[in-house]
């Protein structure tokens, strides 16, 4: 698992992108938790849609916040994003189903 959280821009590229990357070279299948993300600027969009690409198989971007949702709407690319929604319980374990 993965999480995201906070504001992405030009200077947390290199950050997120080494994190992504450590992630899909692991061998399983990575969840990348995008709920508290509050901001994503063209290149950290750009760095999640190809990443989620070319590794669809091995990574899935779970719960995006509203934030990422209008940050992938202004740039176009809703279609280049397949969203999971994950429900967690009052312990943070993710419920069957949901995920």
């Amino acid at each position: 698992l993965v999480e995201l959280s906070g504001e992405f821009d030009l200077h947390d590229l290199q950050n997120l992108s080494d994190a992504l990357g450590v992630a899909v070279s692991s061998g399983r299948t990575a969840a990348v938790d995008l709920s508290g993300v509050t901001f994503l600027d063209v290149g950290a969009i750009r760095e999640l849609a190809v990443r989620s690409q070319l590794h669809a198989h091995q990574m899935t971007l779970h719960s995006p916040s509203t934030a990422v949702h209008a940050s992938v709407a202004a740039c176009g690319l809703e279609s280049w994003f397949d969203f999971r929604v994950c429900i967690r319980d009052v312990d943070g374990a993710a419920l069957p189903g949901t995920s």
